[in-house]
């Protein structure tokens, strides 16, 4: 997206709802942050596109309208990249068998549970498309958690999800991310942030799988700092000020493709 106030509003109108295409959910600050813009346009732009029907008007930002047809465009995001198939093959080696996994809701991370292959898989997920790949499975154990339905992503959230995920020990945590900075993940909303770090609280090894498209892009809500995380698996070589991060911190980062994992950074 284009970061400087020049940007006419229309196209901004429309870079903004292609974010929400991608995002459901964006914040004031975020439109700020992205365009360059002040806080009193980022809010007329929100304005703009409620009264226009684009995008629902609520506090501190937007949403993408209650329409079946937005809902149908989320199902529409499953035909999975090269990219997001590689890194999900990548991550699925590193899951054992007798593991106990807690799948998030993600693209990315479908990819993961499609091309796990560990047998006597104790799995939980949030995720109604990832528990569709997973619950037919000979040997795979599947929970879901409870929580109020999200019909954009697909997914179970709230209190009563976190409240669910309480009750589980496990091994791993395959965590999809929205976006990646040199201090760590951020996510869009509140929500989502609270109920990914109830997810890392419940696992010894956390694996944190992601485009290189999601470098270097900064929502609102700080989700962790990469010291909470413990593998990085990407498609690309990582932004130097990224790969030294991880580092020094001791956090393995792979990079998927040509059929095979390498170290990332290179």
């Amino acid at each position: 997206m284009s970061v400087e106030g020049l940007v006419p509003q229309s196209r901004r109108l429309d870079e903004i709802c292609a974010y929400l295409g991608q995002h459901y959910r964006i914040g004031i600050e975020d439109i700020c942050r992205l365009f360059g813009v002040t806080r009193d346009t980022a809010r007329r732009d929100v304005v703009r596109l409620d009264a226009d029907g684009r995008a629902l008007r609520v506090r501190g930002g937007a949403v993408l309208p209650p329409s079946a047809r937005q809902v149908r465009h989320y199902a529409g995001r499953g035909s999975a990249s090269s990219a997001k198939q590689a890194i999900g093959a990548a991550a699925a080696a590193l899951i054992r068998d007798g593991d106990r996994v807690l799948f998030d809701t993600s693209t990315t991370v479908m990819e993961v549970a499609r091309a796990v292959a560990a047998a006597r898989l104790h799995a939980v997920t949030n995720s109604i498309d990832i528990a569709e790949a997973l619950g037919g499975r000979e040997g795979v154990e599947l929970h879901l958690t409870g929580g109020r339905f999200n019909p954009w992503q697909r997914s179970l959230e709230g209190p009563q999800a976190r409240l669910g995920l309480a009750q589980f020990d496990f091994d791993k945590v395959i965590l999809g991310a929205c976006a990646l900075d040199p201090d760590g993940l951020t996510c869009p909303s509140d929500e989502e942030s609270s109920l990914k770090q109830a997810m890392l609280r419940q696992a010894r090894q956390v694996i944190v799988v992601a485009e290189a498209a999601k470098f270097g892009a900064a929502f609102l809500h700080r989700l962790c700092t990469f010291e909470a995380i413990d593998v990085l698996v990407t498609d690309r070589a990582l932004p130097a000020v990224v790969a030294e991060r991880l580092a020094t911190l001791g956090v393995e980062a792979v990079v998927a493709g040509d059929g095979a994992a390498r170290p990332a950074g290179g």
